[in-house]
C-alpha cells in the first residue's frame, strides 16, 4: 500500500495567515517579492486590507507602482510628502487615487502640505474613522484647527508666525503635539478646553511660563515633553516641583545654554 506524503507549503496556509505575515513585512516586499509568484498571491495580497504606506522616501517609479497596485480601501496608514525629494507628490496622489475609498484609514501623515491641498482632502475624507492625524502646514489658517481637533490624537506645525489658536471647548483631543512654540495664552487655552487631554509634547517650554506656575494647570496631564528645553536648573526644579503639576515630565533634549 502505498504512502502519500504531503509536502507542506506556504500556499496552503489560510489567508488570515498569510495576512498576518504580511503585517511584519514592508510593502515592497509585499508588492515586488510575493504578489507576482502566483496567481494565487496575487489574489491573498488584493485582499490584505493593513497596509502602511509611507511615500516619504520612496522614489517616483514606485510611488506610481504602489497607487497602481493598491487599492486604496486596502490601506490603513499613509503619509504624504511635498519635500523637494518628492515634490508635488500629495498632488499626484490625488490625481492617481481615489480618495473617498480610503474608507480603511486610520493615520494620516501630510508633511509641507499647502493650505488648498488639505483643504481638498478634508473634504473627501471621513475624518471620524481617523486615530490619528498629522501634518504640518506652510501657510496657516485658524478654521484649520477647528475641523481637526476632532480627533483624539493631533499633530500639526506650521511656518511662520503663530496666530492666537482658536481652541474648540470640550475638544475631544487626548494625544497633542505641537511643533511650535506655544505662548502662555494659547497653552492655558488648550488646556482649558481639552478635558481629555493626558499627553501633551511641545516643542519648548513657551517663554514666560516659569514665572506665571501658579496660573497654568496641568491636572488632566499624565506625560508631558518638552523636547528642547533651555532653562537654568532652578527654573527646571521650579518646574518639576510646584504643586499644579501632576504628570511624568520627560526631556528628550537639552540646550548646550542649559546652566547646569
Amino acid at each position: 500500500m502505498s504512502i502519500i506524503t504531503i509536502v507542506p507549503s506556504i500556499e496552503t496556509l489560510p489567508v488570515e495567515i498569510l495576512h498576518q505575515i504580511f503585517d511584519n513585512l514592508d510593502v515592497q516586499t509585499i508588492l515586488y517579492s510575493i504578489q507576482p509568484v502566483s496567481k494565487l498571491f496575487r489574489s491573498v495580497v488584493n485582499t490584505y486590507n493593513r497596509f502602511v504606506l509611507d511615500l516619504n522616501l520612496i522614489s517616483k517609479s514606485s510611488f506610481y507602482l504602489f497607487c497602481l497596485l493598491i487599492h486604496p480601501q486596502n490601506i490603513i496608514s499613509l503619509t504624504l510628502s511635498n519635500d523637494e525629494r518628492t515634490s508635488d507628490q500629495i498632488d499626484l496622489f490625488i490625481l492617481l487615487a481615489h480618495l473617498r475609498q480610503c474608507t480603511g484609514l486610520r493615520s494620516l501623515t501630510l508633511l509641507d502640505i499647502d493650505e488648498s491641498q488639505l483643504n481638498f482632502i478634508l473634504k473627501r475624507i471621513n475624518l471620524n474613522l481617523l486615530n490619528s492625524f498629522s501634518f504640518n502646514i506652510r501657510k496657516y489658517h485658524n478654521r484649520l484647527i477647528e475641523t481637526t481637533t476632532a480627533l483624539p490624537k493631533l499633530e500639526f506645525s506650521y511656518f511662520g508666525g503663530i496666530p492666537k489658536i482658536p481652541w474648540p471647548i470640550n475638544c475631544i483631543t487626548k494625544y497633542l503635539t505641537t511643533n511650535n512654540r506655544l505662548n502662555i495664552g494659547d497653552l492655558c487655552t488648550i488646556l482649558q478646553c481639552s478635558p481629555h487631554l493626558h499627553t501633551l509634547i511641545m516643542s519648548e517650554i513657551p517663554k514666560g511660563m516659569i514665572n506665571n506656575l501658579t496660573s497654568i494647570y496641568f491636572r488632566q496631564i499624565r506625560s508631558l515633553t518638552i523636547k528642547n528645553l533651555s532653562v537654568i536648573i532652578d527654573e527646571l526644579e521650579l518646574f518639576c516641583l510646584t504643586n499644579t503639576i501632576t504628570c511624568v515630565f520627560k526631556i528628550d533634549w537639552c540646550s548646550t545654554n542649559v546652566g547646569w
